[in-house]
This record gives structure tokens, C-alpha cells and sequence, in this order.
């Protein structure tokens, strides 16, 4: 064998192959400038409340197969965003919190309408939901030629988050082996150890669609979003909103201490659920209890209307 196949070997499956295909419809919207894309994966069992998703850094919508489906069956519709380099979608759009922020407003608006919302993001998808949240409506920095359309104004009547960070730094470990994940030069062997540490509780099996799925250049461009955002901080508390953090109990990059920092920060009311036996990446390792507390949650504050 040659040094370069055993190289190839070694390493496959690449990162940034596909994780596996998101259920729901494949809509492709059109946004300036000419030529570039935004991909959602809509879900829609007729006329319910709307969800819109967002998954967490460099990683696919599919993420939220199991959430996207008990969401379904309890009536909602739901479109997931994919971060702009993903399955389609064009790479500015992530390459600044305000443009993928943006992407979440345009299925928001284009999508569900602009009806009262529920906004869900996993890990990095919760800064995108909170900072739509906390939007009234959209700013100048954003497309302007959806600025005039009267269904653009934001109507957010919660917000979601799973797994939840930003408050507490990252242990030390855990934030090297999550940049080593996404580095297609490391062994697959090496990376898997990189996605079980920072991502999976200790016994939990990795499932073969997060063996992949880890899109490196849409990471590098969040990351360098959230680099340009520190030291800004008015996205928090998603203006004000109802909130509800799923927060793994295992987590070693966002640890459960996040969480209550963000309730003390933010005067709105909090409900926080955790969730044992589950790390960062929370919803292939407790897809029962994440969809328990985000349908309970739902029911509170934007219930199925019921009929007459």
C-alpha cells in the first residue's frame, strides 16, 4: 500500500462528508447578492404553530430528525436552517452572526409566514436563535430587499436552547478536541476520540451520522463570528422572550453551570430541564427526554390551537 492510500484510509471517512439526509421537503430560497442560496428543510403537518431550527457548529440539520419528528406528530410545522457551506447552502451566510441570524429570519418570514414562532438551536444554533430573538426587525446590515416586506417584522414567542454556552469558559481539553474534530488531517480513529470527549457522556455509543457530518469550513467561518462578537452581549437574553434550556448534565464544553448564569443575567423567566447521561451533543443521546421537555415546553407558551 502507498503512502497516500494508507493516508486516504486512515482518515475516511473525511469530516465534512455528509451526516445523513434530513427528513422533510428541501427548500431552496434565493437572496442577494445574485447567485447565492439558503437551504431549509421544511416539515409540515398542516396548519400548526411554527418551529424553526437551528443545528449546532459546522454540523446538519438532520441532527434534528428525532426533535422533527415528535414535533410533527404533535402537529407542528418546522423548517430547519442549514448554516451557510452545508448540503447547498451558500458559505457567507455564515461567515457573520448578523447573516446567519438573517438566514433564520428569511424561513421565519418566507417560511412560516411571520406568525408567532418558536426558535430551537442546539449548541452554536443557540446564539443564531437568541440573536434573532432579540431583533424587532431586521437591520440595515441585512439584505435590504427584504426590508419594506410588511411579513418581515420578527414575531418570536420563544426561545429554545440545547446544550446552551457562552457563560462559563470551556474546559481546556474539551475546546482542543473540538477544534480537532473538524481537522481532516487528523485519523479517523484520532477524531473519533476528539467527538467522544467533547461531545458524548462516558458509555454512550457515537451513532454512525456523527461519525460525519463535521463541515470544517462552516466552523471556521462561525467561529471567526463569534471571535468578531465578543465583548457584545445584547443577544443573551433573545429580547426578553420565554426561554427553555435542555442542558446535558455531562457537558464538557457548555457544563451545566452555563445555564443558571445565563437565568442569573436574564430577567425574563428561565425554566432550565437537565438532562443526565448526556454530553454536548445531547439530542442523538437523549432524543426521548429532549423532545419531552421541548413538547411541555411548547404547550405553555405556543400551544396546538384547539378546535372548535
Amino acid at each position: 500500500m502507498t503512502a497516500a492510500a494508507w493516508f486516504l484510509l486512515t482518515r475516511a471517512p473525511f469530516p465534512s462528508e455528509t451526516a445523513r439526509e434530513p427528513i422533510g421537503s428541501r427548500i431552496e430560497i434565493d437572496r442577494h447578492p445574485p447567485g447565492e442560496t439558503q437551504v431549509g428543510v421544511f416539515h409540515d403537518n398542516g396548519t400548526g404553530p411554527c418551529i424553526v431550527l437551528f443545528p449546532s457548529a459546522g454540523r446538519e440539520t438532520s441532527d434534528f430528525n428525532s426533535l422533527i419528528t415528535a414535533l410533527k406528530s404533535s402537529g407542528y410545522r418546522a423548517i430547519s436552517v442549514e448554516a451557510g457551506g452545508i448540503n447547498g447552502s451558500s458559505l457567507s451566510l455564515a461567515e457573520t452572526d448578523g447573516d446567519a441570524t438573517f438566514s433564520v429570519h428569511m424561513a421565519n418570514a418566507l417560511i412560516c409566514n411571520s406568525k408567532p414562532t418558536v426558535l430551537i438551536g442546539h449548541a452554536y444554533g443557540n446564539r443564531i436563535v437568541r440573536s434573532h430573538a432579540a431583533l424587532s426587525k431586521p437591520q440595515d446590515a441585512f439584505d435590504a430587499s427584504y426590508l419594506d416586506r410588511p411579513t418581515q417584522k420578527a414575531n418570536v414567542k420563544a426561545v429554545i436552547l440545547l446544550a446552551a454556552g457562552g457563560q462559563v469558559p470551556m474546559e481546556p481539553k474539551a475546546e482542543q478536541s473540538l477544534r480537532d474534530i473538524f481537522n481532516p488531517l487528523k485519523s479517523h480513529k484520532s477524531r473519533m476520540k476528539d467527538v467522544r470527549y467533547a461531545f458524548f457522556a462516558e458509555g454512550n455509543d457515537i451513532p454512525d451520522h456523527w461519525t460525519r457530518g463535521w463541515h470544517t469550513k462552516t466552523a471556521i467561518a462561525q467561529g471567526k463570528a463569534v471571535a468578531a462578537s465578543v465583548g457584545d452581549d445584547s443577544w443573551h437574553c433573545a429580547g426578553g422572550v420565554p426561554m427553555l434550556i435542555v442542558q446535558p448534565m455531562q457537558d464538557r464544553i457548555s457544563p451545566i453551570e452555563n445555564a443558571y448564569a445565563l437565568r442569573d443575567k436574564c430577567p425574563q423567566e428561565i425554566e432550565i430541564v437537565e438532562v443526565q447521561n448526556a454530553g454536548h451533543a445531547l439530542l442523538p443521546e437523549q432524543p426521548e427526554a429532549v423532545a419531552d421537555a421541548v413538547l411541555a415546553f411548547l404547550a405553555k407558551h405556543h400551544p396546538i390551537p384547539t378546535a372548535d
